[in-house]
């Protein structure tokens, strides 16, 4: 924060210290009953909500650029990343009609990014301020019949996307932030509700261990103070994410171990994707 000129010089000391005082009562009163009894997942996606609509509210997002970007971190490097269009992107031709849903959208840069190989992307986010500046940073950016739906969720869910409507439903950068495996795995249950019989999940998430800043994959870290990359979770052996698939009812898990990409700290990335049964 600037101070502005108006404040005095000898009041610049009071004026941190109040300022200091502010952020640590606001961090206390945010969190003081976990002082008197254990958290909960509510607790947890309490916290991921109030995080990120804090930190879309210091980015500066103007149509089709991310000026002083405070979710994302790194996004232009993603853009180029090339592991998303060789495994993310796998099984989706570059000019099929498919809708998609792109779940974490954050400020919508990916619905912008793979804009040309759908009929529509859809976008889905925790924070409503994202929601909001993914509407101005999606602006002039696709065509009029490519507009995107954008749905704010509750933390656990797609929010109000449909049911069956999906052909492919894709994730990037979101999932492996969440610390509590019982959200992720309601979320990838949602997903596959709002995915066509026959649609396709396809997500990208940490991997590797150990991984600094983490917990085990199937913890519930609901007491979790922060997130993205303050407090992650980390996939150990493919074999976890995929007991979560095949309890959920997806088909044909495949996997693919690859190189970190930008602003990550786990040792590898790992692509994952799916199918749920036409039956």
């Amino acid at each position: 924060m600037q101070i502005k000129r108006y404040v005095p010089s000898r009041v610049k000391p009071v004026y941190w210290a109040l300022l200091r005082l502010k952020a640590s009562l606001t961090k206390y009163f945010e969190r003081f009953y976990l002082y008197v009894r254990a958290p909960r997942i509510d607790d947890y996606v309490r916290m991921q909500r109030r995080y990120y609509i804090r930190n879309a509210r210091k980015s500066a997002v103007e149509p089709g650029n991310l000026v002083n970007d405070q979710v994302v971190g790194s996004w232009r490097e993603h853009d180029n990343w090339e592991d998303y269009e060789q495994y993310l992107m796998k099984y989706v031709s570059k000019d099929s009609q498919m809708v998609a849903l792109d779940f974490g959208c954050g400020p919508g840069r990916n619905i912008r990014r793979w804009s040309s190989w759908f009929s529509r992307i859809d976008g889905a986010d925790i924070s409503k301020v994202n929601i909001a500046n993914a509407k101005i940073f999606l602006k002039d950016q696709l065509d009029i019949h490519k507009e995107p739906l954008l749905f704010v969720t509750n933390g656990t869910n797609c929010g109000a996307a449909a049911s069956n409507d999906y052909d492919f439903v894709f994730s990037t950068v979101c999932l492996q932030h969440i610390c509590s495996h019982s959200v992720r795995f309601q979320i990838l249950s949602d997903i596959f509700r709002i995915l066509k019989p026959g649609g396709r999940i396809s997500i990208q998430m940490g991997y590797g261990s150990p991984s600094p800043m983490t917990v085990g994959y199937f913890e519930n870290n609901y007491g979790a103070e922060a997130t993205n990359r303050s407090c992650d979770t980390e996939i150990a052996d493919p074999s976890q994410p995929m007991a979560d698939f095949n309890e959920i009812g997806y088909e044909n898990f495949e996997y693919w171990i690859r190189p970190v990409g930008p602003g990550d700290l786990h040792p590898n990335w790992i692509f994952i994707t799916a199918i749920k049964p036409r039956n």
